[in-house]
């Protein structure tokens, strides 16, 4: 039997105020669908989320994000955009070729919106994420390489963030909502929880070996985008202690429940 899916809303850091008339005008469309108004819509503005990782996951969760009125976007990545990444990092162009992204994805994000409180960082080392840990109210994994990503689930559980996780390769994806701890006094769950064990090198093909398609990356990114505004508004069931997992190639799409394990961390 499933568990039922519970409704998350995230405690944000900072004071969550009016917004202006002029926000207000740009973000119609969003205060218009039920569960957002001018209350979740003041909530994103006052939230900070960190994006660790400006690539093809990256790309569109900046770019929504940005559009949809998150107050404070962070940007974690230690790489330059090349040629190669064009194909599916829309958020990078011609002219960024050998800028690092970090520089590339704020430039963007400050020209779609200039009201927004961007900041850079290096990559998401342990050190890196401490001494952030208390700027962000949110987490987001767009990281390509297990041993970020294991990383990232482990810290986020030892630090109670709550992390929004999605993964995708050739043209399957998946999407979830880890929180060790969260506020409505229920079980959490965590990327250990799910998948226990890193895979070992070789095991799990990677999108250098089979590749990656573009729009598969959009797909997943969307879904994550949407997943942090339901958390920062606090309204529908997040895909909290549920997997979304989809093959574009047959257009199939499956929830999964699962449930805390008795798991440590690596």
């Amino acid at each position: 039997m499933d568990r039922p899916v519970r409704t998350l809303r995230l405690p944000l850091g900072r004071p969550v105020g009016p917004v202006t008339p002029q926000w207000s005008a740009r973000h119609r469309r969003s205060t218009l669908v039920q569960g957002i108004g001018d209350e979740g819509l003041a909530r994103l503005q006052a939230a900070r989320v960190l994006i660790v990782g400006a690539g093809g996951l990256g790309s569109p969760v900046l770019m929504y994000l940005a559009a949809t009125g998150v107050g404070t976007i962070g940007i974690s990545d230690a790489d330059a955009v090349e040629e190669t990444n064009l194909q599916r990092q829309i958020i990078h162009d011609e002219a960024s070729v050998g800028v690092a992204k970090t520089e590339s994805a704020a430039r963007r994000l400050r020209a779609l919106n200039s009201a927004l409180e961007i900041r850079t960082h290096g990559w998401a080392t342990v050190d890196l994420l401490d001494a952030v840990a208390d700027d962000y109210d949110l987490v987001m994994d767009c990281c390509d390489s297990f041993d970020a990503k294991y990383l990232l689930g482990d810290w986020c559980a030892a630090r109670n963030m709550a992390l929004v996780w999605g993964s995708v390769v050739a043209m399957s994806w998946q999407v979830s909502v880890f929180w060790a701890n969260p506020p409505d006094g229920g079980p959490g769950v965590r990327l250990r929880d799910l998948y226990p064990n890193q895979p070992l090198p070789g095991t799990t093909p990677s999108s250098l070996e089979v590749g990656v398609l573009g729009p598969v990356v959009g797909q997943t990114a969307s879904t994550m985008a949407t997943e942090a505004v339901k958390l920062i508004c606090g309204f529908g069931a997040p895909l909290f202690g549920r997997v979304e997992i989809a093959d574009a190639r047959v257009a199939r799409h499956d929830v999964v429940t699962f449930a805390p394990q008795a798991v440590t961390g690596s």
